[in-house]
Parts: C-alpha cells; sequence; structure tokens
C-alpha cells in the first residue's frame, strides 16, 4: 500500500547531519504522514494537483466503518426466524407490491400465500428486486405449526439476502478497520517525527507553539505548498532528507 511506503521511507531515510536542514526535513515528512494518516492523499502530492483524486485516510475510511454497519444492521434485520415447531409447505406468489427505488427504477416486493389445514395465509417479502415476480410461481415456505402467521420463504433470494449482507459488512468493516489502523500508526510515527525536527532545531518543548507550528505545517502540505512527494517520507531509504 502507498501509504505504507511513505512510512517505510520515511523512517528509513538518511537524515542530513545539519541540524537545521536534518529538523526542517523531519518536520515536514513528519506533517506530510500525519495529513496522509488523517485525509489520505488528497490535496497533498502533486498528481492530485494535477487533477487525480486522493483517496483514504482516517477520515476517508469512516464512511465504510459508518456503510460496514448499516449492512450489518440490514443483515441482522433480515436474519430469519426459526420455530421449535416448524413445518414446510409450497406455496405460491399470490401477487407483489410495484413501486419506484432510489434509482428511479421500478421495484417489486412479492407477496406470498400458502395453505394449512385448508385455511389460507399469507406474508409480503422482505426482500424488495428489480425483476417483475411471475405470478402463480411455486416456492416453498416455512411456518410456526401453532402460529402460520409466523411464516418466511426458504428458497430463492429470501432465503440467503442475510448471509449477502452479512458478508459485506464484514468486509466493509474489516478493510476500514486495518485502514483506519494504518492511518493511526502513520500519525503516531509523524507526531514522533515532527517532534525530532523541533528538537533538532533547538527549539524549546513547548507544546502550544509545537501545536501551531505544526497545524502550519499541516496546512502547507495540504495545500500544497509543501509537496508529500518532495518530503523525506516519499523518498527512497539512501536519501539524505533534505
Amino acid at each position: 500500500m502507498k501509504r505504507l511506503n511513505y512510512l517505510s521511507n520515511a523512517l528509513r531515510t538518511h537524515w542530513a547531519e545539519n541540524p537545521a536542514t536534518r529538523g526542517k526535513a523531519k518536520m515536514a515528512a513528519g506533517a506530510a504522514l500525519i495529513v496522509i494518516g488523517v485525509f489520505g492523499l488528497g490535496g497533498a502530492t502533486a498528481k492530485t494537483r494535477r487533477g487525480k483524486r486522493g483517496r483514504g485516510g482516517i477520515l476517508g475510511n469512516m464512511l465504510f466503518l459508518f456503510a460496514g454497519g448499516l449492512f450489518l444492521i440490514a443483515a441482522v434485520s433480515l436474519w430469519p426466524d426459526s420455530w421449535s415447531d416448524q413445518f414446510e409447505t409450497d406455496g405460491e406468489i399470490a401477487s407483489y407490491q410495484s413501486g419506484t427505488g432510489s434509482d428511479g427504477r421500478s421495484v417489486y416486493r412479492p407477496i406470498y400465500r400458502f395453505e394449512v389445514d385448508g385455511q389460507e395465509y399469507g406474508f409480503a417479502s422482505e426482500v424488495t428486486t428489480n425483476v417483475e415476480p411471475e405470478v402463480g410461481a411455486r416456492v416453498r415456505i416455512a411456518y410456526s405449526a401453532s402460529d402460520p402467521d409466523q411464516a418466511r420463504r426458504i428458497d430463492g433470494l429470501d432465503s440467503f439476502i442475510h448471509w449477502i449482507f452479512l458478508a459485506l459488512s464484514l468486509g466493509l468493516l474489516l478493510i476500514a478497520g486495518v485502514s483506519i489502523a494504518i492511518g493511526l500508526a502513520l500519525v503516531f510515527f509523524g507526531m514522533r517525527l515532527f517532534r525530532d525536527g523541533r528538537r533538532d532545531l533547538d527549539k524549546p518543548s513547548d507544546p502550544e507553539a509545537s501545536m501551531k507550528e505544526l497545524r502550519e505545517t499541516i496546512g502547507q502540505v495540504r495545500s500544497g505548498d509543501i509537496d508529500i512527494d518532495d518530503t523525506a517520507a516519499a523518498q527512497a531509504g539512501g536519501d539524505t532528507g533534505r
């Protein structure tokens, strides 16, 4: 991953012997690592300024984390019920409800019908589809013998849609978790590098002044006044950090 390459190169850089040069290079590299960790590569590299959009970072991956949470909630809500007195029977698509999805396309919700001891029961699917259901098509239904109103379809998309949402949620949460962990590592090492750079410049340990200078340097990186590709964070391990 490109963000890890920036971190690796910064750690392997042979910094300049001159304290002033070394300090300024470390501070710029540290600020660059913080920007990459929090915001990704957007707005910080020459490629981005030429129109290529960056992505990633802690903030960017919060969207993946949020989406993963939504998919997980959907998976839980769609998880099928089971009953100790569960029976199975044949049913059919009795009708369907139609509407318009967020993308403007038609969506359909099948309504199922089945019989138990000569009495008819029905329920609507929890799943909508862009394919118009075939009225009269046979389906398999599971129901509670003591309360046939509690029923669900056990074939077709209804039978495994919850697994799809669960897989999507776990995938997004894994991607977001790993990427956020990488971002936090970049911020941590960036802070240390920036602090070491201030020490090389023989500046007093003033937290307020240090944070002000850090914010200013981060602003320069984000605006492009300091290009990440020109900092030690983006150079090969054999560079001098100038």
